[in-house]
């Protein structure tokens, strides 16, 4: 008979404020182990980090101010590497939440599910490294994955295996067509669209091959306890969605790095343009270069800026004015010359409908969306326009006055993809026009299933907005960006790097001609993509930073405060004199959170060093709910 023993938990579920859970036990559980627990009137997966004979804590156990729950029968199920449950509790805290939610946010649900069926083995390889490397790479895709393939002849020589981590589907799906070739029997890819049981089929082929493998996946996929893992490769290191954009917040090129230290693994950050926070690191000799880094973009194609302010029309009185298009000559002429060549042309559109907002023509007012207060977005309809909320998803007819005067005189502003296609159909009414973005193609299959017949289609013409970058697999002829303007508008410290991103790739797939249109020519932004020139850029980004005090040289946590005008304020008050000597800087929110309700935003500068703060972390993880705290956001809106 099995002796008592007291197991510590990590509740793997959102939402439970408790970090660690206590229960008795008569069954033999390994610490790393995932089991079943009752809490309230449910039961959760947990994973076991301690496990102590009751003898031995007798002490602690009768002090304790509640009753232990007793574990009558649990199957225990060997899975997460220490180091991994550790990596886990470090990005906890840096993100302000608790470790279970960071597991259940990052490990798969599919082995959570199913980890009675993941067969581990009892000895495994070891990863032979002394230290934790930290390497950046920084060049095109070809000669980026180049480098990786020698990376992991060179790892699999060691008798070593690879983690090569992305953050979407396409990529992943990218990265195995070039990287597999020559080791296909030992490369395992991991995405969303495969079978939960095709999944489970790989975990246990990978676990039960002697020979180093490839493991290609999202971050979560580090949850596979391989041991001998000897190089993680995280690529597309610029990539937003490597940060989760819902609680807990946390960013996966965190996690990865911890994972990477604490099994002293060399870890490489790469990307086609690497974020100017890992550029620092790099130029503070924190990370170390694997190949020189490739601070000038080169181009086969030819460049060229249209200044739309530039067009002219003469009017009814004779006189010379500029004329509104959103199709200039120029980029008219070489779609022209792609349906004439047999060749294929992408056309950049930065917002999706007809027009980004619409205001009232006589009082100013912006409309928008009912429920949650957003701007609308105008979409055209076979029956008649709508309006669109891009944030909840209201629809309503456009056929509307001004909420504000009564007014009918509603103005459309700014420049959507289905404007630009409308214009496009006219100068060529018997051309296929084929679209990527999340209202036509809102899933993979059937963005994958449009980009196949583009490319399978002579003469043709994509219009997509950031989704379709994704898609572009192959290189174009011709590649136009119609609007990108409005992008400056918004009130995001990395939005110049995130222009700068999307024309480089855009400028990337171009083999012959790559033509700029914009309305604000003096923005450097456009130099710097048309001439590769990413040394200025980084020297220009980082001197701004600097100045405002910006990563990468401070923290920034964002604060979320929603309720009543007279509640928020309040609550800014209390949040301000409880976080002293920091400081809180107030803004309303840019989109607010529901009709009725009053939201402000606040953000924290705290300097690198100071963070974690012991202080703040136990007085931010106390906030209630109508407060939302989001630490390294992607945007201060």
């Amino acid at each position: 008979m099995w002796e008592m023993k007291v197991i510590e938990v990590i509740p793997i579920s959102r939402g439970i404020n408790k970090e660690q859970l206590s229960y008795f036990t008569a069954n033999e559980v390994e610490i790393g182990s995932l089991i079943s627990v009752p809490l309230r009137k449910r039961t959760i997966p947990a994973i076991v980090v301690s496990v102590n004979e009751v003898e031995d804590i007798k002490t602690e156990v009768k002090n304790s101010p509640f009753a232990l729950k007793k574990i009558d029968k649990t199957k225990s199920h060997k899975l997460l590497l220490k180091t991994f449950i550790d990596s886990a509790e470090d990005t906890s805290r840096y993100f302000i939440s608790s470790v279970g939610a960071v597991l259940s946010a990052i490990v798969p649900k599919v082995i959570l599910e199913s980890a009675e069926k993941i067969k581990i083995p009892e000895d495994s390889k070891k990863n032979t490294r002394d230290i934790c490397e930290k390497l950046v790479l920084q060049a095109p895709d070809e000669e980026r994955f180049a480098n990786y393939r020698s990376l992991i002849r060179e790892e699999f020589a060691r008798d070593s295996s690879v983690f090569f981590c992305l953050p979407t589907i396409q990529d992943l799906k990218k990265a195995v067509e070039k990287l597999q070739k020559g080791i296909e029997k030992y490369t395992y890819v991991f995405h969303s669209s495969l079978s939960k049981k095709e999944v489970l089929n790989n975990i246990n082929q990978i676990l039960a091959e002697k020979h180093p493998v490839l493991i290609i996946g999202t971050g979560g996929y580090l949850s596979i306890p391989r041991n001998d893992i000897g190089t993680v490769i995280l690529d597309k290191e610029n990539a937003r969605s490597y940060k989760l954009q819902t609680r807990p917040y946390l960013d996966m090129r965190y996690f990865t790095e911890k994972f990477a230290e604490k099994n002293k693994m060399r870890i490489i950050f790469g990307d086609l343009l690497l974020r100017t926070e890992t550029i620092y690191r790099y130029k503070t000799t924190e990370l170390v270069e694997v190949a020189p880094l490739k601070f000038r973009s080169l181009s086969t194609s030819t460049q060229e800026m249209v200044d739309m302010k530039e067009i002219k029309k003469i009017d009814e009185n004779g006189l010379e004015k500029v004329e509104f298009k959103i199709i200039s000559p120029k980029l008219e002429k070489l779609l022209k010359e792609n349906v004439e060549n047999n060749e294929h042309a992408f056309v950049f559109v930065g917002r999706r409908g007809l027009s980004p907002s619409t205001v009232c023509a006589d009082c100013g007012t912006i409309v928008s969306c009912n429920s949650c207060s957003a701007h609308t977005v105008l979409h055209k309809s076979s029956v008649e326009n709508f309006f669109l909320c891009h944030k909840c998803g209201e629809r309503r007819s456009a056929l509307e006055k001004c909420k504000n005067c009564g007014g009918w005189r509603l103005v459309t502003l700014g420049i959507g993809a289905e404007l630009v296609e409308q214009e496009i159909e006219n100068m060529f009414p018997d051309q296929k026009i084929f679209k990527i973005n999340t209202d036509v193609t809102p899933t993979h299959k059937k963005a994958l299933a449009e980009i196949e017949k583009f490319y399978s289609a002579p003469q043709g013409i994509l219009i997509g907005t950031e989704m379709a970058l994704l898609y572009l697999s192959e290189k174009i002829s011709n590649s136009a960006v119609v609007s990108i303007d409005s992008f400056f508008s918004v009130p995001d410290f990395r939005i110049n790097e995130k222009v700068l991103n999307i024309l480089l790739k855009i400028r990337s797939v171009t083999d012959k001609n790559f033509l700029i249109q914009t309305r604000d020519t003096a923005q450097k932004i456009f130099d710097y993509a048309m001439r590769g020139n990413l040394v200025d850029f980084y020297k220009e980004e980082l001197d701004d930073r600097k100045t405002l005090n910006y990563p990468p040289f401070s923290i920034l946590i964002k604060v979320n405060i929603v309720g009543t005008k007279s509640e928020v304020m309040e609550a800014v008050e209390k949040l301000q004199k409880s976080i002293e000597p920091y400081e809180i800087d107030i803004f309303p929110a840019f989109i607010p959170q529901s009709k009725g309700k009053y939201s402000v935003n606040g953000v924290v500068k705290i300097q690198k060093e100071d963070w974690p703060n012991e202080k703040l972390l136990s007085i931010f993880k106390s906030l209630p709910q109508n407060y939302t705290v989001n630490v390294d956001p992607e945007s201060l809106l």
